[in-house]
């Protein structure tokens, strides 16, 4: 399991797992001056009111969790090989992956929302996976795959 970043300091060198989700870090605590202890699945501070708890009370923990992990989708014959395994549906949140089979649009089975699995765009026609005759000489943006990055900030997470 990869070590997370602690949201303080963007640091992983100084980070202790604790019991259940959180951990702490060294570096942070120091230079706060008290324990600074954040949640090892979504890496946000932990809460100072759930001190008791060692599981993550923070909304959407396990979602944020999920768009934060580094598995890639490593099947070479996929049209979404190295893509993040896991994307959050820009309609309805709902936590997708893709079969890996035809092309990188997917609808979401939760909303009916359609998007680029690589790029995220609503309508992605990038001519590599383009079956359709394009008459018109309208040149498509290329399809870059994107990070989960721009995600989590679009979901507030």
């Amino acid at each position: 399991m990869n070590k997370p970043k602690c949201p303080g300091c963007q640091g992983s060198d100084d980070i202790r797992k604790l019991e259940g989700q959180r951990a702490v870090c060294k570096s942070c605590s120091k230079v706060k001056r008290c324990v600074f202890q954040f949640c090892w699945a979504c890496q946000r501070e932990w809460p100072r009111d759930a001190s008791t708890t060692n599981s993550c009370m923070l909304p959407d923990c396990a979602l944020r969790a999920a768009l934060l992990s580094v598995k890639q989708i490593d099947d070479p014959e996929s049209s979404v090989v190295g893509c993040p395994y896991f994307r959050a549906c820009p309609g309805c949140k709902a936590l997708l992956t893709h079969s890996g089979e035809g092309c990188p649009n997917i609808i979401c089975p939760n909303c009916d929302e359609e998007f680029c699995f690589r790029c995220l765009a609503p309508e992605c026609y990038d001519d590599q996976y383009d079956d359709s005759d394009n008459e018109e000489d309208i040149e498509p943006e290329p399809c870059v795959i994107v990070d989960n990055t721009q995600c989590l900030q679009d979901l507030g997470l």
